[in-house]
């Protein structure tokens, strides 16, 4: 098995240093098959129990023995990765078993090993830790799974599928009573009352945030193609028109009203809107694709970049840093993503924020995400198990001449991929019960590829605001193909027409 674990080879000794590091430490946070405390907390005041626990991972801190929505979304592409399928499943479930009514289909914040409600963000179905975007980040992060696995539980088991309809209808309308615009408000009066943002200590009374309004919007895309994986394409075009409609609806009203540049990133029930730098509630707007791709969002990201290096506006905490990445990638600011996912392995063992949480690398989002950065932002990997197939599209830095990826696990796929700087692309199918469709992306306009040396004619597309050039080939059981955009002039290379 250990012959079969995901693993890298690269020129950047830096990276492949901190790869082999956070597949070590995100395997030691796993929790399935063990016995051991719950209702552990900092404060003293529940009597922790030992309890056996169900397939899980640590998501939180340390001092805490509990998995959290918000951290557990965040890591799992991470945790896939890894090969912790049941874990991801078997949280997800856990988590949307305890939306209900009564809790106005809130899930819970945060569980124990064993599954159960962690008391210290508990107190009453009334009282309870509970944050707008995590309701959505699992309905979004539910979809992501089904596309790396192909596994059809996700369609299926009626525990999930009551969460992610009632997520996007009944919670919707549930919470929009203050500003009443179809988006999911909280309540302006904290965490144990609904908080409409991440940012838990901005200090405003905002009912409706950027990153709530952002993770909705990626919900309802979910959602819809959920809903189309499943055969109701009724459902799904409903759907897909509501994000549609919500994108918009953000994009001419919510997020620009009043302003000349930037985006509003929260408002009160008064209607008073805030529009200077709000960290989560800023950068989920991109980082979701809420916001328009063109010149708008690229000055915003210049923004968000310079405001994350300012004392007094960065974030205090490192796995806040863990969101930047995700953010830059998708626009092709591949220096910038490179660069914030070297801020946090240059900061690995300085202590965390919170001392008894002990260092940086010791707080588990960030070992997660290292691996979840590799795969899907540096190597552009976008999966899609259930029609066995991906696409790759390099996002390298010029610090990283070459990168390449052995045992990606796609559904029953095992994948070699490489890629040589912005101009070589390698894929093995290593094993699978049948061919691979890898659809070969090149940053750039060309019209011919070469396909292990043979011309083949370029489909020209915009991806996120980015100009893509690609193949779709299959690649057999044990085969290997090479993808190489080619240049006008004969030659090959990047050079082409941009």
């Amino acid at each position: 098995m250990a012959e079969k674990e995901i693993m890298i080879d690269s020129s950047n000794e830096q990276l492949k240093s901190a790869f082999h590091w956070a597949k070590s430490k995100a395997k030691s946070y796993v929790r399935t098959g063990m016995e051991g405390l719950i209702n552990q907390d900092e404060t003293g005041r529940h009597l922790p129990e030992i309890k056996s626990y169900i397939p899980s991972y640590w998501a939180g801190y340390a001092h805490r023995s509990a998995f959290y929505s918000r951290d557990m979304a965040h890591q799992m592409s991470g945790a896939h990765l890894l090969g912790l399928v049941l874990e991801n499943f078997s949280m997800l479930k856990a988590f949307a078993g305890t939306a209900s009514e009564l809790h106005q289909w809130y899930p819970a914040w945060a569980l124990n090993f064993d599954g159960s409600l962690f008391q210290l963000d508990y107190r009453n179905a009334n009282e309870f830790v509970r944050e707008v975007p995590a309701v959505f980040e699992l309905v979004e992060k539910a979809y992501n799974l089904y596309l790396w696995t192909g596994d059809e539980n996700y369609l299926n088991d009626t525990t999930l599928w009551t969460y992610y309809t009632k997520s996007v209808t009944d919670f919707i309308r549930l919470h929009d009573n203050q500003l009443i615009n179809e988006v999911a408000e909280g309540t302006g009066r904290g965490i144990f009352d609904g908080a409409a943002s991440y940012d838990e200590h901005c200090g405003e009374a905002i009912v409706e945030a950027g990153d709530g309004i952002a993770s909705q919007y990626q919900a309802l895309l979910a959602y819809a193609q959920l809903s189309k994986a499943k055969g109701d394409i009724a459902n799904y075009e409903a759907f897909n028109d509501k994000a549609s409609a919500l994108k918009t609806y953000f994009n001419t009203d919510w997020g620009v009203r009043g302003i000349e540049s930037g985006y509003v990133r929260g408002y009160e029930a008064s209607g008073q809107a805030y529009s200077s730098f709000g960290k989560e509630a800023s950068w989920f707007m991109p980082m979701k694709k809420l916001t328009e791709a063109g010149e708008r969002t690229d000055q915003f990201l210049i923004l968000i970049d310079s405001m994350c290096e300012m004392p007094g506006q960065a974030p205090a905490n490192i796995e806040a840093f863990t969101y930047l990445p995700d953010t830059f990638f998708p626009y092709g600011q591949n220096e910038l993503g490179w660069k914030w996912m070297k801020f946090i392995i240059d900061r690995l063992d300085e202590p965390h924020e919170i001392s008894s949480q002990g260092t940086n690398g010791d707080y588990p989002e960030v070992s997660y995400t290292l691996i979840s950065q590799t795969i899907e932002g540096l190597m552009g990997v976008t999966p899609n198990a259930p029609h066995n197939g991906l696409s790759s599209l390099s996002r390298l830095p010029q610090e990283i001449q070459w990168l390449a990826v052995n045992h990606l696990a796609l559904g029953d796929c095992d994948i070699y991929l490489r890629h040589d700087g912005a101009t070589k692309s390698t894929l093995r199918n290593n094993s699978a019960a049948s061919a691979v469709s890898w659809e070969a992306q090149f940053v750039g306009v060309c019209r011919i590829i070469l396909v292990n040396g043979l011309a083949m004619k370029a489909e020209i597309k915009t991806v996120n605001g980015v100009m893509i050039s690609c193949v779709t080939v299959q690649v057999a059981v044990g085969e290997s193909v090479t993808a190489v955009p080619l240049k006008e002039q004969g030659g090959t290379g990047h050079e082409f027409d941009i």
